[in-house]
């Protein structure tokens, strides 16, 4: 029995990986707005290799260990919303950009979001000597986000080194102009402004972009829909999309969406 083998072909055939239809605020401090706008389009990723997949799965894994570390340590993290029984979601754009917590933790000075990174000793380390506002930009404009679609003024991450298991937390405050600008960068996404990062398909950030086959190979999306259709723009003050050839319900006049080219 060939067990290496057997283990690659499920994860080959693993397709639980489903294109989200939003702009979610893990993915906001991304640089570049055309990936942004793929994501919001709910156009197809490409398929993570088996490595990667089991890296996601193994990322998942480990915030319930450091959830039920901070348990031990009688830090209690409110998983899941009370009035919903589910993870914590905020939204805006009537839906069309959301992030989820890991949790919120109640602390002397009020509440705070719970951010968890499992990283690398190298990247953990760079952490630890920069601060995430730096060392991690993505994560920091995250935190940012969801303080300002929860209105809780305090983060707090927690990073474990997937290395040695060693730990670290720094709190971030809530900084308006900085979630202020991100808002108003979603918001021009969804008014159909995204914009590639590059004029190259080799440059590195496109190379190992989710998006990379619908920005620059054509992969449509199964679902010929107004909201994949380049004829069609959503609104920021409703859920409704518009068309720009009538189409109300049914596209009838289906295009490929594209983004705007980076400017020289």
């Amino acid at each position: 029995m060939d067990v290496t083998k057997l283990i690659e072909e499920f994860w080959e055939k693993d397709d639980r990986d489903e294109a989200r239809a939003y702009i979610g605020a893990s993915s906001v401090g991304h640089d570049c707005t055309a990936m942004l706008s793929f994501s919001h389009r709910g156009y197809p990723n490409n398929p993570p290799d088996q490595r990667l997949k089991r890296i996601f799965r193994d990322g998942h894994r480990i915030e319930y260990v450091v959830i039920s570390d901070l348990a031990k340590a009688g830090i209690h993290v409110m998983e899941k919303d009370p009035m919903t029984g589910k993870q914590w979601r905020y939204t805006d754009f009537h839906g069309n950009s959301m992030g989820n917590a890991d949790g919120i933790l109640e602390t002397e000075d009020g509440s705070a979001i719970v951010e968890i990174k499992s990283m690398n000793d190298a990247k953990w380390k760079e952490c630890k000597k920069k601060g995430v506002r730096y060392s991690h930009p993505m994560y920091y404009a995250q935190m940012q986000y969801m303080m300002g679609l929860s209105d809780i003024q305090m983060a707090i991450l927690v990073a474990y080194n997937k290395n040695n298991s060693d730990y670290l937390h720094e709190w971030v405050e809530y900084n308006t102009f900085y979630y202020y600008s991100l808002k108003q960068k979603v918001e021009d996404i969804i008014n159909g402004k995204g914009k590639k990062i590059s004029h190259d398909e080799s440059d590195w950030r496109c190379r190992g972009c989710f998006k990379r086959s619908a920005c620059w190979e054509g992969l449509e999306p199964k679902n010929k829909t107004m909201r994949t259709c380049g004829n069609a723009k959503a609104s920021t003050t409703s859920a409704d999309w518009t068309c720009s050839k009538g189409c109300t319900d049914e596209c009838k006049e289906w295009v490929r969406y594209i983004p705007n080219a980076k400017e020289s």
